[in-house]
């Protein structure tokens, strides 16, 4: 296990395959004893035209004959093992990693560049467990017993041996030549089709968009260029490598023949018996075979390579590891900002820049700034969706980094911009799918009624199909815009946290859901909680306490909502007061 304690394979990732190495050392010792038995046919020809034949011997036949089905049965039996062990290898590695994968990449800050890689990680560990767990493992257990047949052809005779050796070290160059000639290519290929596989997603997820606004045969023009690139690549490191297995079977089946013919000029030569020339070429065939099929599946090693890199990649990225944290109280709700810079990009581009601001439990903080101020990404900060560059978050006084990010969420209640429900059903999305987690089914279904009333949708939710028993998609099949924003509410109401950071919370309600918004909040407010409300509409923030204005990622004014607005009405139509939606 060597191999996976290497500096560039993440610990996470070798612990993990360590912890599956008795799985692995049983498999090699399998291979070992299948690779031995391998040698009863060899064994058997000899014996049938250097004693059956010669002397009639019948009795002889039948039991040698059922000694060789004995082994061979028992090889099948051992290889099947062997089979089913590394199967269960891949399964304890699904077990000790998949979770962390899949957490990693909830808890991944995405840039504009990780969106691939996002959802290729899964694939790569897919590709990596079917190369620890599958015949590419197999082969590699076999290869180390070719020289056991090097060792049988020698005691035939030497120049047999020579010749397994030379085959041996031809496959080797054509599987280097191979390996040098094919490896970027197909490197290039796969990071173009997992990207193409990533824009098609995206891109299937709007596909009424896509429909409504007559844009649907560019994008699949555009999807099909950016995928035939990909491909391409992929296909011609594939010819070539189909070259490069293809000389390999010539030169296995050359030399296999080779041998046969070797082994009868020997035998006219007095040197070998006549059942060692068939013995010759079998031993010959089985010892080059775990080569050739390395040559077969080096794609299949490139791609596991390329998972590991990628995976790599993930694991060596910035993490807040979970761990046993002292439990700090439930928070108040006091919230204060100090110093809170965000960088976006390769370039780096600023868009938060040195925000510091503090509000109160109890208070209502209304957010207003033009379109890429930077509001968005300052309420994912602040709920802990979104690390800052720098500065810091506190909640209560307690930095937010010093909270395990689970047990603060549930202090939390967030409703981002774009509201979209989870696939699941109403009820799972509301309670942020508690019931996944072992959760008394009683208990939390009062709280996910509890929390639709708050947010006003409990009779909304009843007069749909299914009720809280609806299962929605994920991509809004069926719920609207408005009831997609209005169970978000509900969601972010789920227990009664002590801070609500609400983005755009109004953008699709209509005149009863604005209303229900406006009690929420002011329910809210009374209970204690501290409200984060970045709005557009003057309306819903005639609720606010203060008001902050972003501008270019800094705040430009706070102050009491009477104050500020009264401060920027001189300077502005009052249609603009609040700025534009987005940011």
């Amino acid at each position: 296990m060597s191999f996976w304690r290497n500096k560039s394979v993440p610990p996470e990732i070798a612990d993990a395959i360590s912890q599956c190495r008795e799985y692995l050392w049983f498999a090699a010792a399998l291979s070992a004893l299948v690779n031995i038995l391998y040698l009863a046919p060899t064994i058997y020809m000899m014996q049938i035209y250097d004693r059956i034949v010669p002397t009639g011997g019948i009795l002889t036949l039948f039991w040698i004959t059922l000694i060789v089905g004995f082994a061979l049965g028992t090889l099948a039996l051992l290889d099947a093992i062997r089979s089913k062990i590394m199967v269960r290898a891949s399964l304890r590695l699904e077990r000790l990693l998949a979770s962390q994968i899949f957490d990693r990449l909830l808890a991944r800050r995405r840039t504009n560049g990780d969106e691939a890689s996002n959802v290729q990680a899964m694939r790569d560990f897919d590709a990596l467990r079917a190369a620890v767990g599958g015949n590419l493992a197999l082969v590699v257990f076999d290869i180390p017993w070719t020289p056991i047949y090097v060792i049988v052809a020698f005691i035939i005779h030497p120049l047999l041996a020579m010749l397994i050796i030379c085959g041996g070290v031809l496959l080797i160059f054509i599987t280097f030549l191979n390996e040098k000639h094919t490896r970027e290519q197909q490197m290039k290929g796969l990071r173009a089709v997992a990207n193409s596989y990533s824009q098609q997603e995206n891109m299937a997820s709007h596909a009424e968009m896509v429909g409504a606004l007559g844009m649907r045969r560019a994008i699949v023009s555009r999807q099909l260029g950016e995928r035939s690139n990909g491909l391409l690549d992929s296909s011609e490191a594939q010819m070539r490598a189909g070259n490069y297995i293809a000389i390999a079977k010539f030169l296995r089946m050359f030399l296999q023949s080779l041998a046969l013919g070797l082994g009868a000029w020997l035998a006219i030569e007095r040197q070998i018996s006549v059942g060692a020339i068939i013995a010759a070429s079998v031993l010959l065939s089985r010892a080059l075979q775990p080569i050739e099929q390395l040559v077969a599946m080096l794609p299949s090693i490139n791609h596991a390579k390329n998972a590991l890199t990628n995976l790599s990649a993930l694991f060596e990225a910035k993490y807040v590891q979970p761990s046993e944290r002292t439990q700090l109280p439930k928070p108040k709700g006091d919230l204060s900002i100090e110093g809170v810079s965000v960088l976006a990009g390769v370039d780096r581009t600023i868009i938060l820049n040195g925000v510091s601001f503090s509000a109160g439990a109890g208070q209502v903080l209304g957010v207003i700034g033009p379109t890429g101020a930077g509001k968005s990404t300052l309420a994912r900060v602040i709920c802990g969706g979104l690390s800052p560059d720098h500065g810091t978050v506190r909640i209560d006084g307690a930095n937010m980094l010093d909270w395990d990010p689970e047990q603060l969420a549930r202090h939390v209640g967030y409703m981002p911009q774009h509201c979209v429900l989870l696939p699941g059903t109403i009820a799972e999305n509301i309670s942020r799918f508690s019931s996944s987690t072992g959760l008394d089914r009683g208990s939390l279904d009062e709280r996910v009624i509890d929390a639709a009333k708050a947010a006003g949708v409990h009779d909304m939710i009843l007069s749909m199909p299914g009720g809280y028993d609806r299962t929605v998609d994920g991509q809004g099949s069926g719920v609207s815009i408005g009831q997609q924003q209005r169970v978000g509410l509900a969601r972010a109401l789920f227990d009664d946290p002590a801070l609500l950071v609400l983005d755009e919370p109004n953008s699709a309600l209509d005149a009863d859901g604005e209303s229900a918004l406006a009690s929420a909040i002011s329910a809210a407010r009374e209970r204690g909680a501290m409200v984060f409300l970045i709005a557009h509409r003057s309306g819903i923030l005639a609720l606010a306490d203060q008001l902050l204005l972003l501008n270019k990622g800094s705040v430009e004014r706070l102050g009491p909502r009477d104050k500020i607005i009264n401060e920027l009405k001189p300077k502005t139509q009052p249609s603009n007061v609040f700025g534009m939606k987005g940011g």
